[in-house]
């Protein structure tokens, strides 16, 4: 008798154990599906949940940015579990925050990480003035979200923190943009004085006044200070394709020449290759995706002639290593292209020139064109 209800018990057991484990991997099923349809890019959105079985009742814990993939979520979990489970997830950004859930860049160059800790991986940066979006807080880091949707861990000294009224305060002020590629902010309309601060190109700042040759100019968080008028001007708005001039392009990518590649690098001080083609671009009125992979997937593919004579200034050049797009540059006019290769510098595809790029003709998968 003893024997048999050991045995009952084992077979209860591991019947049970079976059961939950054939519900985890559905809900695994489940969530890879969820990603694949509303977050298939993860710099972009987060799906991450988790199933657990907590005594005798399943809870959903974990979060999400997307809250349409929150609720088919919980509605295939209802069908699953027949309505047998407690959901403890959160829809990002996070209650804590309360209201303050926006921030606007302070500095001249705000680092983002993928983890928040200082030594870890640096997967983009954002200029002063970009607005960003506050997801969570963990000490002293702040999950972001970039205007262009890159999601990323910042130190909340880079940023000041504020609500829809200290957005909208900002975005009515009179602002000025930043044309040159590394300046300073100075305490006095001389440059001699003590610096405010720092600057990059595409910096936006609140304008305050025009002194002469100098702007009377004020950071996000509300420092005081003097640029030169030959260095700053009017906030160059988001343009169609078609108001874009290739030689603005290719002039303002000749400002950057021999800036210092940094991995994960998005400014005048330091870029990658897709950080050096996204602030060309946005100079001049064309907010880019992020990474070289996300390009890619913008405008019309061109097919290069013979001797590439129907590649225009300014079309994106993509290489890469199978089906993998791992590099970008920008065109200059036929076989020639500037790119962040260890520094900006101008290449050639054609094995007669000096500067021919060998590897680079030899990996080069695509080329689009942006402007129209």
């Amino acid at each position: 008798m003893k024997r048999f209800v050991i045995l009952f018990v084992l077979i209860f057991f591991f019947a049970g154990c079976s059961d939950r484990n054939r519900i985890i991997k559905d809900f695994q099923s489940i969530q890879e599906q969820i990603r694949e349809e509303f977050a298939p890019d993860k710099s972009l959105a987060i799906v991450n949940f988790e199933l657990t079985r907590r005594n005798k009742t399943w809870v959903l814990k974990g979060e999400t940015t997307v809250p349409q993939a929150h609720s088919e979520l919980t509605k295939k979990l209802d069908s699953l579990l027949s309505k047998n489970f407690t959901d403890s997830s959160v829809i990002l950004p996070h209650p804590e925050l309360g209201d303050s859930i926006y921030g606007i860049v302070r500095v001249s160059v705000a680092n983002i990480r993928r983890e928040p800790r200082h030594p870890a991986e640096l997967i983009d940066q954002s200029i002063m003035g970009n607005e960003l979006k506050l997801l969570k807080k963990k000490g002293s880091w702040y999950l972001i979200q970039t205007n262009y949707g890159y999601i990323g861990w910042m130190t909340k000294y880079s940023f000041w923190r504020t609500d829809e009224n200290g957005i909208a305060d900002w975005e009515k002020s009179k602002q000025i943009m930043v044309y040159y590629p590394v300046d300073r902010i100075f305490s006095r309309p001389d440059q001699k004085s003590i610096p405010v601060c720092d600057v990059v190109m595409n910096s936006t700042l609140k304008f305050i006044a025009k002194k002469g040759k100098w702007i009377l100019a004020e950071t996000p968080d509300q420092r005081r200070g003097y640029i030169l008028a030959a260095h700053a001007g009017p906030v160059v708005p988001v343009k169609s394709p078609s108001a874009v001039k290739p030689e603005d392009l290719v002039k303002t990518a000749y400002q950057l020449m021999g800036i210092p590649y940094l991995w994960g690098g998005n400014s005048s001080k330091g870029s990658d290759c897709s950080g050096f083609t996204q602030t060309v671009f946005r100079a001049n009125g064309i907010q880019l995706p992020r990474d070289a992979r996300q390009q890619v997937l913008m405008g019309e593919e061109i097919i290069p002639n013979d001797d590439f004579s129907n590649i225009k200034p300014g079309d994106l050049l993509f290489f890469g290593l199978k089906d993998r797009i791992t590099h970008v540059g920008m065109s200059l006019g036929g076989y020639k292209f500037i790119h962040q290769d260890r520094e900006v510098r101008v290449n050639s595809l054609n094995e007669r020139d000096e500067d021919f790029n060998g590897y680079r003709k030899k990996t080069l998968k695509k080329i689009k064109r942006i402007l129209k």
